[in-house]
């Protein structure tokens, strides 16, 4: 892209256009991981540039500017589709809707609402819920996927066993065309954009039908078998019952799911782990006001499928992890997606066969939608493979995906979707008489070929080539069959210098984007390269040795913020911010690369005063209450130590004050360090400094034990942190010995009130809560 052009973009867009190296290469891919032997074929797919509308006006003056400069444009919402739909193989211009995220309008009455494309589901369903309303359905992606994505790509999900595909719930969409024009797309003509993924324009806005908010219950049904399965989903839909969502996973998802890592939290589980049956489980979703019927009814359907009612603990488990599929990429680290529709009347003679003819372990997620697009029931199979795209066999292990699809075909079924790998099945994908429709269109509003080129219907050398590969599949298949996989976390060495459970993490991300809307690092900036996701995929480049580190990076990695929303978002249950937090010594110390100098300042300060705030030791203490010298002031012994921290002793003194003389009220009785007390430390861990942090932890230890104490009570939240989780760890790890424990003071107060030995004071002040 030349000077004039980026010009351009820089004075429409400013911070909201990036040209930036990684950046780009940020968007250049999509939650797919494209085998090795597939990436040369489709080529350099790192765009000219990254841009970010605010505005429906913004988004038509660009598309308007880059058509009459024949700049290849391709869109991008969360990019949580593996078809290549987002990847930019033209390279030119990728539009990036994330800004595109309000609600315009909700019409209550109509039970419809307007939003703009970039909006995730989560934050739809979060809005509609102050309405009383809520979602018909939403993808197993909804919290990361966009509402424009979902209409662009196509599919199914949670909700479609009443509501059906998702195109069949819009209303209407307004598209930006090529010219620059905006048009509203409703009725018949929505077929000119649901599932077009961008190349007939670009969506700007989207008007869907919503439902009355209401309580639903669960319930989990196990089935021993595909034809078991089969009957008693047959059974449901002739019974009529008032079901809203109806989904499975098969017995290699569920013995998966039952191996997973649990989520942690300071190293231990914080989630239940609850066993699954090795059997096909139904999650039957329902209304709670429709409860009693379908309660009533279960029970003389089972016999259709030697089926049981699972536990409540089994169903509620299912339902909260209804998006975290995921998980069982950990065990991988890869997942080879594989997804396709089949008529419900052939779904048992397609397991089977898929059974029959992968040798591969196939873990699949189905959804059940009662009214298919020909007034029969259909089954969306999303079926994944273990696998590892580190290795050569990863190639051969992708082409059993052309089994699962000729075995699908045969039996009246289609690919799932199109985007760049199945352009060359749009007839089936679509039906002919859309797809012609679809391209008679395309070359009427697109000549140029310039919107998302070669998706969808495109003529492109990849969907020539898999359409070539699906003639010689029985030859393919045995490549892939012959391999030997290892499902189960593999961390033996480090990779290019990289920890080696992080380099598997890194692999094991799936890419979901889970992670981004919640992180603060991103949406305080906006960029890819700022998120979870975006940094483990560098790490990806990086190991592969595409990239190496530069202070770029080195700050990317050091700015988060350490929340670990991440960590409680993960779809693979991923120790996010921990795995940061272990590179960040490991850039400083080992590799001495730059912190950020605020770190250097507080640094110095700390070996030389004690502290982070630059304060004179020798006035650490100023703030502790004269009346308490003597009871509790330096010189005390007591098994027990407040430690106030930096921030009560050197600013908000009240802190330290209110505390010590809420824990004398108490009749607790403790000593303060005074002099003796440094910072806990925490900002050179997170600096990664890690030498500095050690040696003041030392020191910190031994002034405890100096004034006989074996428990720190702490009011600051880091400075607990450190005694209770971390100093722990890193007193093993440096063979200190360590028997302290920490207590908050609130934990402290909160024992006395239990007990009766204290009560808070009357007092005459108003409530103001």
């Amino acid at each position: 892209m030349n000077a004039q052009k980026q010009a351009f973009l820089e004075e429409k867009f400013g911070s909201r256009v990036s040209f930036n190296s990684i950046e780009r290469k940020m968007y250049s891919h999509d939650i797919a991981a494209m085998p090795n032997l597939v990436k040369p074929l489709i080529g350099n797919t790192i765009p000219e540039a990254v841009v970010q509308p605010k505005t429906e006006a913004e988004l038509a003056e660009l598309v308007r500017w880059a058509y009459s400069q024949n700049i290849p444009l391709t869109p991008r919402g969360k990019a949580s589709s593996g078809y290549g739909g987002v990847i930019p193989i033209k390279k030119g211009l990728v539009i990036d809707f994330y800004y595109l995220k309000n609600v315009l309008t909700i019409d209550a009455e109509a039970q419809t609402v307007t939003v703009e494309p970039g909006i995730t589901w989560e934050q739809l369903d979060k809005r509609l819920k102050l309405e009383n309303l809520t979602l018909r359905l939403y993808p197993t992606s909804y919290p990361s996927s966009s509402v424009g994505g979902w209409l662009a790509q196509g599919g199914a999900g949670i909700g479609s066993f009443e509501y059906g595909y998702f195109r069949e719930n819009v209303v209407s969409a307004k598209v930006v065309l090529p010219t620059g024009d905006v048009r509203e797309f409703s009725g018949a003509d929505l077929e000119l954009i649901a599932d077009a993924e961008g190349i007939t324009g670009f969506i700007s806005q989207v008007t869907l039908r919503v439902q009355p908010l209401e309580a639903l219950d669960v319930v989990a049904i196990a089935c021993p078998s595909p034809d078991k399965l089969q009957n008693f989903v047959d059974g449901l839909i002739v019974a009529n019952l008032p079901i809203w969502s109806l989904v499975f996973i098969n017995p290699r998802m569920a013995e998966m799911k039952n191996r997973a890592p649990l989520m942690e939290h300071a190293g231990h589980p914080v989630e239940e782990r609850v066993i699954l049956p090795a059997a096909y489980i139904l999650t039957l979703a329902f209304r709670a006001e429709d409860a009693a019927q379908v309660r009533a009814t279960l029970p003389d359907l089972l016999h259709l499928g030697e089926a049981e009612i699972l536990s409540d603990r089994i169903a509620e488990h299912e339902w909260h992890h209804r998006f975290k599929l995921m998980v069982v990429k950990r065990l991988g680290p890869s997942l080879v997606p594989s997804e396709v529709i089949v008529p419900l009347k052939n779904l048992s003679t397609v397991l089977g066969e898929i059974e029959h003819k992968v040798d591969q372990p196939v873990v699949k997620e189905g959804v059940i939608i009662r009214d298919g697009p020909n007034g029969e029931p259909e089954v969306v199979i999303l079926g994944f493979i273990p696998s590892d795209q580190r290795k050569f066999s990863y190639n051969f292990v992708f082409g059993l995906v052309l089994t699962i699809i000729k075995i699908a075909e045969k039996n009246g079924g289609r690919p799932y979707s199109t985007g760049l790998y199945f352009s060359k099945k749009a007839n089936e994908v679509l039906g002919k008489a859309r797809a012609d429709k679809l391209r008679q269109f395309k070359a009427r509003v697109d000549p140029k070929g310039l919107l998302n080129p070669g998706k969808v219907i495109g003529n492109g050398l990849m969907g020539s080539l898999l359409n070539l590969a699906g003639t010689v599949e029985p030859l393919i298949r045995p490549f892939g069959n012959s391999v030997i996989t290892q499902v189960g976390e593999r961390t033996e060495e480090p990779v290019r210098d990289i920890p080696a459970d992080i380099a598997w993490y890194a692999y094991a991300c799936s890419q979901c984007g889970y992670c981004i809307d919640e992180c603060d690092q991103f949406y305080g900036r906006g960029w890819e390269s700022q998120s979870p996701r975006g940094k483990w995929f560098w790490l990806r480049e990086y190991m592969e040795g595409r990239e190496d580190w530069n202070q770029q990076m080195v700050d990317t990695f050091l700015s988060c913020t350490t929340c670990e929303m991440c960590n409680l978002r993960c779809s693979a249950a991923l120790p996010i911010e921990p795995s940061w937090l272990k590179l960040r010594g490991q850039l400083v110390e080992e590799k001495e690369m730059m912190t950020f100098p605020p770190f250097e300042m507080m640094a110095s300060a700390l070996e030389s005063q004690g502290n982070i705030w630059a304060g004179y030791r020798d006035n650490r203490s100023d703030w502790f209450p004269e009346e308490l010298e003597e009871s509790h002031g330096p010189g005390h012994q007591s098994k027990n130590v407040y430690f106030a921290g930096c921030t009560a002793s050197y600013v908000e003194n009240d802190i330290g004050i209110g505390t010590v003389k809420l824990l004398d009220a108490a009749g607790v009785d403790f000593t303060y360090l005074g002099e003796a007390e440094n910072c806990c430390a925490t900002p050179m861990l997170v600096a990664g400094k890690w030498e500095l942090f050690a040696d003041t932890m030392k020191k910190n230890i031994q002034a405890v034990k100096d004034a006989g104490a074996d428990t720190v009570i702490a009011s600051c939240p880091a400075c607990d942190m450190m005694w209770r989780q971390v100093y722990p760890q890193w007193a093993e790890k440096l063979g200190i010995e360590y028997d302290i424990t920490a207590k908050h003071y609130s934990e402290v107060i909160s024992e006395k009130l239990s007990t009766g030995e204290f009560q808070f004071p009357q007092n005459t002040m108003p409530n103001c809560t």
